[in-house]
């Protein structure tokens, strides 16, 4: 397999606007603080370094999985994994995953050096990028993959909302914006859901494979629900970020993409068509958040 076909695989793009949306969010928050401190550096080494990580954890993903085996039960719907098929061999995958982690660790260097100054930032964040390497290989990667014991979307509330959003904005602004922990809480609850539904198209290959999602435990419909409370309980975090003007309520504009996403998972018969809910979550996470950035760019230049 030509090395661009596989490194474009296993990068699996359609996933990376999870990773955008955390930083456009975070950098927005940021901005609406303070735009006089905002550097456009920072923001651009955020946004690669962040792509990085997810990239590192897409490819730990299919390694981790094609060697427990966990793929050969996918169903038919599911992308390919060039691991389990085989297409690739795991020797090259495993040199590939070194790759990425190598280019993250260089470019995460370059921001801490750009946007930090004391040690005890630099001692702090060197901390949380190590935890979210390590999130990003242990999901199932290890003896002790937490994947598999039904913490994956507790990992991605922390990682692609708490820590993705409040940390962007740090390290424009050497502070966490109080009210900002409302839209992290939003951001990681979205990416969580996109993990779910991924968790969803997979329950019965999760089943026979003894990957312990709650998906797998809680079964199709109670999942549904399950699913359902993550987006609402999302968006009301949104909403209640306090803005001056209307203008910061444009990310409103989304909510009927949100309405039409939770129609079709309800009158999805199975857990293979649910799955097909995978692209739209993806992209409503990342409209949501890309909306609720120039609601707040325009809250901050509209005087009160």
């Amino acid at each position: 397999m030509p090395l661009f076909s596989t490194l474009l695989t296993l990068a699996r793009p359609r996933t990376l606007p999870l990773a955008a949306a955390a930083i456009i969010c975070g950098n927005a928050l940021a901005w609406h603080g303070n735009p006089a401190a905002w550097r456009f550096s920072v923001f651009a080494l955020s946004l690669l370094t962040a792509l990085a990580l997810q990239i590192v954890s897409n490819i730990a993903n299919d390694y981790g999985d094609g060697l427990r085996g966990t793929d050969r039960c996918r169903a038919p719907e599911a992308p390919q994994r060039l691991t389990a098929e085989r297409r690739v061999h795991p020797a090259r995958v495993r040199h590939i995953l070194a790759g990425a982690i190598l280019a993250t660790l260089l470019l995460g260097s370059t921001l801490l050096a750009v946007s930090l100054h004391s040690p005890r930032e630099w001692f702090a964040f060197l901390l949380l990028g190590a935890l979210a390497t390590a999130a990003a290989l242990g999901y199932t990667l290890g003896r002790y993959a937490y994947g598999y014991h039904g913490l994956g979307e507790i990992s991605v509330f922390l990682f692609f909302g708490l820590l993705g959003v409040q940390g962007s904005a740090y390290l424009q602004q050497s502070a966490c914006p109080g009210a900002g922990w409302l839209p992290a809480a939003g951001c990681g609850l979205l990416a969580a859901g996109v993990l779910h539904i991924n968790n969803i198209r997979d329950i019965e290959s999760d089943r026979l494979s003894g990957k312990h999602t709650p998906a797998a435990r809680l079964g199709f419909s109670r999942s549904q629900t399950l699913h359902s409370l993550l987006l609402a309980a999302a968006l009301a975090c949104y909403a209640a970020y306090p803005v001056s003007s209307p203008a910061g309520l444009v990310w409103l504009a989304a909510l009927p993409l949100a309405a039409a996403h939770l129609r079709r998972l309800y009158t999805s018969a199975t857990p293979a068509a649910a799955g097909r809910e995978l692209a739209p979550i993806v992209r409503l996470t990342f409209i949501v958040n890309l909306l609720f950035g120039a609601g707040l760019l325009l809250d901050s230049l509209i005087p009160a």
